[in-house]
């Protein structure tokens, strides 16, 4: 098999496997007991935030572990905005998010939220000049990406947050799935109001991601049920799942660069191997996340040739495997290019440390061959 859809899910680490299955195995007890085995169990449970605020290098911080990031932007949007219901109040996401964000924009927006989605340009940039324009003293919440799921652009969160930081009732939500344990920010963590995390983007576990707020935040809480987690992510904590994130979290970090520069290679490969191709043209700009590479077939649509490599037991997507059995064009192709044929024909690429140039090159093969 050749797996070019990291960006989906990644296999799980083996060491953040048999991690689970020992916590499982030894540290069973609920965490909110009080007695004893709760009680160590707990302290394990909190160790595991303790060392996801070490790894970040956070300061003053707290952590929601979740279900995995589209739980986590639920919490973050809805705990934010359900403060504010029916008092008129602005909020600001991008043209380009992933559904686990932009549904809740659709969705307030009918609940009586005045929403701005801004436009990119061809590279995916957020319009900058855009977000100027339209936030003021009354919006609450600016949401964005970091680094895009279906094209890789790095978006200029230094800026956001510098435009956000001029209205303090405002909250900056980032989306960080794409970019955690992969890309280097040039921005401080610190500086973001609350950010999101999955564990199975990074060699994890499904099911599992997390949410990490200011403390001084007030979100509301969107579930009913216990006081755990402080009554945000009520329910009986699965610290295994919990101990299995911040394992692989540590892990992908310490690897952080050299896994970059490696895959940085890989992707200058596979450009220059795409150049001479007829009706391909490539998506993704160069200054992009080099762990995602989009490209359009123009004379085909996406699911086509999907299912042909599929023959070839070589697996790429056509965009969000959230999202990927609706079929329509690619939103964040089209909002770049507003080109329906390149939205409808793209394909995403991802790449991982674990790709080889002879993978590129059987897809290239198979790409030729196509007819």
């Amino acid at each position: 098999m050749i797996y070019f859809d990291y960006t989906a899910t990644s296999k799980p680490n083996e060491e953040v496997l048999a991690l689970y299955q020992k916590i499982n195995a030894d540290y069973w007890s609920n965490p909110s007991s009080i007695y004893k085995a709760g009680v160590i169990t707990n302290n394990l449970f909190q160790k595991c935030e303790k060392d996801i605020l070490e790894v970040l290098n956070l300061q003053n911080k707290k952590i929601y572990f979740t279900s995995g990031a589209t739980e986590a932007n639920n919490l973050a949007i809805y705990g934010i905005c359900n403060n504010y219901l029916n008092q008129d109040k602005n909020i600001i996401t991008t043209k380009i998010e992933h559904p686990s964000v932009m549904s809740c924009f659709e969705d307030l927006e009918k609940k009586g939220f005045k929403v701005t989605y801004l436009s990119v340009d061809e590279k995916g940039i957020i319009n900058l000049e855009e977000l100027k324009q339209n936030i003021n003293n009354n919006t609450i919440l600016v949401s964005t990406m970091w680094v895009n799921n279906i094209v890789g652009t790095i978006e200029p969160i230094e800026e956001v947050i510098k435009i956000v930081k001029q209205y303090p009732r405002c909250k900056l939500h980032v989306d960080a799935v794409q970019g955690i344990g992969k890309i280097k920010p040039t921005f401080d963590f610190n500086n973001v109001d609350m950010f999101t995390l999955s564990s199975h983007k990074i060699n994890g576990l499904k099911s599992s991601g997390a949410l990490i707020i200011n403390n001084k935040i007030n979100l509301q809480g969107v579930l009913k049920g216990a006081t755990q987690q402080e009554g945000i992510r009520p329910g009986t904590i699965d610290v295994a799942l919990s101990a299995a994130t911040t394992k692989a979290l540590k892990l992908i970090t310490a690897s952080r660069d050299k896994h970059y520069i490696y895959v940085k290679e890989l992707q200058k490969y596979f450009r220059e191997q795409l150049k001479n191709i007829p009706n391909v043209l490539i998506n993704s700009s160069e200054d992009a996340s080099p762990y995602i590479l989009n490209i359009s077939i123009l004379n085909t649509e996406s699911e086509t040739f999907i299912h042909y490599l599929e023959k070839y037991e070589i697996y790429v997507a056509a965009g969000s495997a959230c999202n990927s059995k609706i079929k329509k064009p690619e939103k964040t192709v089209y909002a770049m290019f507003h080109d329906e044929r390149r939205a409808v024909t793209s394909l995403r690429i991802s790449l991982s440390y674990v790709t080889t140039k002879e993978e590129i090159d059987e897809f290239i093969k198979r790409l030729k061959e196509f007819k």
